[in-house]
């Protein structure tokens, strides 16, 4: 395996920069829901990992069964059920790397749209939910799996019991021929070379593949919630953008009126007239006292002659 097919997906540097940049714009709870998603996926690349290292063990447990006549015949059985375990875990792990590229190639061009458009751009994470279709299928591949394992495990006990019972008939035919007492298996709980080399791998793949359907579940579940919280937050941004487009129309619709107060109202407060400073401005009020004085000596005049 290269380096660059077995690197995780969280460790992924157009991954981390999609988290941070989410991290940036407010966008907290949206960036956990795309670290858990890759989390799971990870996890599920790391359990095929270990169904393939049980099934390699297994095979090789097969080879080296003792050579007699029931266990050749149960051989070919065993075998091929180890292959059709081995073929349906590379199915799935073609599924999940395919799931693995999609989701890289998504956040790649999240990232590239973000930083030309900015924080709108980021709300296409929710085009992460295009995988969970690719996730339901490796589900119903899992449960198939299980199906199949189940099937597998119930045969080989059956073919172990047998292998075990026929072999302790055989001692037993032994000993009576050789006027010895029968040995009362009951008592004791006897294990043939089938429970090891066959069946305890088998129950180990069956336990890792509940454990992946769990783990699907979980990833679809969190894909779900991440479209929700990417909904949540535009809604929100669409309810603070209303708000400040509400408060700049009042602002406007407000400004009109205080201008025109200005304009009508501004000769009350002070009357129109040009200022004039220094000699210009004590002529002026010269002028201003010699008015004055004309209008006294009129007034006196025309008393003087009403008298």
């Amino acid at each position: 395996m290269d380096m660059e097919a077995g690197k995780t997906l969280t460790n992924e540097e157009v991954i981390r920069e999609l988290l941070e940049l989410l991290k940036k714009n407010a966008m907290k709870e949206q960036a956990n829901d795309v670290f858990e998603i890759c989390s799971y996926v990870d996890g599920l690349e790391k359990k095929i990992d270990s169904m393939t290292e049980e099934l390699t063990n297994m095979q090789n447990q097969i080879k080296e069964m003792q050579e007699d006549t029931l266990v050749n015949n149960a051989k070919k059985a065993l075998s091929e059920a180890q292959e059709r375990l081995n073929a349906r875990c590379e199915q799935i792990k073609s599924q999940v790397s395919e799931v693995k590229a999609q989701v890289k190639s998504t956040a790649k061009r999240i990232v590239d749209e973000a930083k030309e458009k900015g924080r709108a751009a980021l709300y296409r994470v929710s085009e992460f939910l295009g995988i969970k279709k690719r996730l339901l299928d490796i589900r119903e591949n899992v449960r198939g799996a299980i199906k199949t394992t189940d099937k597998d495990i119930a045969k080989t006990t059956l073919l172990a019991k047998g292998f075990r019972e026929a072999g302790q008939t055989a001692v037993n035919a032994f000993r009576t021929f050789a006027d010895k007492p029968e040995v009362d298996y009951s008592q004791k709980e006897q294990k043939h070379p089938i429970t090891k080399a066959v069946l305890a791998p088998m129950k180990a793949v069956k336990k890792m593949l509940v454990s992946m359907e769990i783990h699907l579940d979980a990833s679809i579940d969190k894909l779900d919630n991440l479209a929700m919280d990417v909904r949540m937050d535009k809604e929100k941004n669409k309810d603070d953008m209303k708000h400040n487009d509400q408060m700049e129309a009042d602002r406007k619709e407000a400004a009109p009126e205080r201008v025109e107060a200005e304009i009508v109202y501004a000769p009350v407060v002070a009357e129109t007239h040009e200022y004039q400073y220094n000699a210009d401005a004590f002529e002026a009020r010269g002028a201003a006292d010699m008015k004055v004085e004309i209008g006294k000596e009129v007034s006196k005049v025309r008393e003087d002659k009403a008298r």
